[in-house]
């Protein structure tokens, strides 16, 4: 009886220290049996559950294993720990415990662990081995990591700040800050200038703390009259917040200007806006640069592509993109009703031979500035074909009277120059002649020229009206 009793608080006691172990377990990540002499280690369990313990794996083995699912900026700090030098000189040391936090792949995240070395020195029969524990503590590093992390961000906004005031710095002749809400500049407005500053505001007569309103208001005098409407879109502080409200945080515009000594320019405005996250208040970071090179470099090639597109002797069209244009207007089909008039200067080679080819140039000239007159320069297209012949390409309406037209470029072509009368022979062919392409039309017309040629000279026809014979010619 007293055995079986003995017996019973024996399984008692042992299934009491189960349940404690099982319970110490269940609050470790890992804990391994180290035998540094064999160079074995044994897992006794991986958080979960008690390992076999029969079974061990070599030192090497669970060293790389461990260093795999380290951090690669704590693995340092994990070797200096667990390495077979460090754990030696642990094992011959004094030292009951060593630890220090690591961050390890745990279930798919890293978490912090502490890892702990653990030996009783005083025991002989475990010299050699050391017991090695992984507790989770990521707990202990939850704000950490959030200040770290806003700490970090942080960095990278002031950097990207500096970085992005730098380069607005080296780009802007002006930068000032605007606060909407309260409609008032603060802080002088500087005008760099070579290696000088000058004071905006002065060119205006007025002080900071200014209204932005006020400041634009009086500046709006020394912008040119072709930009002006640009520049009132940006010229209030109301409008700022308006398109605010609308989600927009970046407004451009370019207009010419006066700067502070009078010299004319090509200004980009560009206003950076954010609303104060302690005052609720639109606040503005307006810079200013000189974009005057980049516009003479578009006046430039805008020039060079007008001069390869225009005669150079007459200022029309010359006879390739004449030609390009009457093409497109037909394509577009916008008009219903169109002519194609084809004239040439009667008897010019007479001109040439009589007065000289620098009076026939003056008469050329003198012809195509008269053609420019008679004709609209928004609709109709007026060409020096080549040498004494031109065309002209002119849209009306039904209502318009086309003989009206044509008479109107005629009678204002023929004049006189330097005593000289300038006679000139005509032919109109009409979109509704035939078939709607430039080449038709062309054909048409030159046929309707030739009538007029052989009826005298100095008059014009309508294709319409030309004899058979005239029409077959060609």
């Amino acid at each position: 009886m007293y055995i079986a009793g003995m017996w019973c608080g024996m399984n008692k006691c042992m299934e009491l220290e189960d349940r404690i172990l099982r319970n110490l377990l269940t609050q470790y990540v890992g804990i391994f049996q180290i035998n540094i002499s064999e160079g074995v280690v044994l897992c006794l369990s991986d958080g979960e559950r008690v390992v076999d313990t029969s079974k061990t794996i070599s030192f090497e083995t669970w060293l790389n294993g461990t260093i795999d699912i380290c951090h690669c900026d704590d693995r340092i700090s994990l070797l200096k720990l667990i390495s077979y030098d460090a754990l030696k000189q642990f094992d011959s040391s004094h030292e009951v415990k060593q630890c220090t936090d690591i961050r390890l792949m745990v279930n798919g995240e890293y978490r912090w662990i502490l890892i702990t070395l653990m030996h009783d020195t005083d025991d002989a029969v475990c010299k050699g081995q050391i017991t090695v524990t992984y507790r989770d503590v990521s707990h202990r590093y939850k704000y950490y990591d959030i200040i770290e992390k806003k700490n970090l961000e942080l960095k990278k906004l002031l950097q990207t700040a500096e970085q992005y005031k730098d380069a607005l710095m080296s780009e802007a002749i002006v930068l000032y800050q605007v606060n909407f809400s309260k409609d008032i500049i603060e802080n002088d407005i500087i005008q760099k200038k070579k290696n000088s500053e000058l004071k905006v505001l002065n060119a205006v007569g007025i002080n900071t703390p200014c209204s932005y309103d006020e400041y634009c208001r009086r500046w709006h005098k020394r912008v040119s009259d072709d930009t002006i409407n640009n520049y009132t879109l940006l010229e209030t502080s109301a409008k700022m917040i308006e398109e605010y409200n609308k989600g927009k945080t970046l407004l451009t515009q370019d207009y010419r200007t006066l700067d502070t000594q009078n010299e004319e320019m090509w200004v980009s405005k560009t206003v950076y806006l954010a609303k104060d996250n302690i005052t609720d208040d639109i606040i503005g970071i307006v810079s200013l640069r000189n974009v005057s090179e980049r516009y003479h470099q578009e006046f430039l090639r805008e020039s060079l592509a007008k001069q390869a597109s225009l005669d150079l002797l007459t200022g029309l069209y010359n006879h390739v993109t004449g030609e390009l244009l009457i093409k497109n207007k037909i394509d577009d089909g916008i008009y219903s009703d169109s002519a194609f008039i084809i004239f040439d200067i009667d008897k010019f080679k007479l001109v040439n031979d009589t007065y000289g080819h620098y009076f026939g140039d003056c008469v050329l000239q003198c012809v195509a500035a008269r053609l420019k007159e008679s004709v609209r320069e928004d609709s109709d297209i007026a060409i020096r074909y080549g040498g004494d012949e031109f065309v002209v390409y002119v849209n009306y309406k039904q209502e318009d009277n086309i003989k009206d037209i044509v008479n109107r470029i005629f009678n204002n072509v023929s004049c006189i120059y330097e005593g000289y009368q300038i006679s000139i022979s005509m032919g109109i062919s009409l979109l509704s002649d035939g078939n709607p392409h430039y080449y038709d039309m062309y054909r048409n017309a030159d046929k309707a020229l030739y009538e007029a040629k052989r009826s005298g000279r100095g008059q014009y026809r309508f294709y319409g009206e030309c004899s058979e014979e005239s029409k077959d010619a060609g």
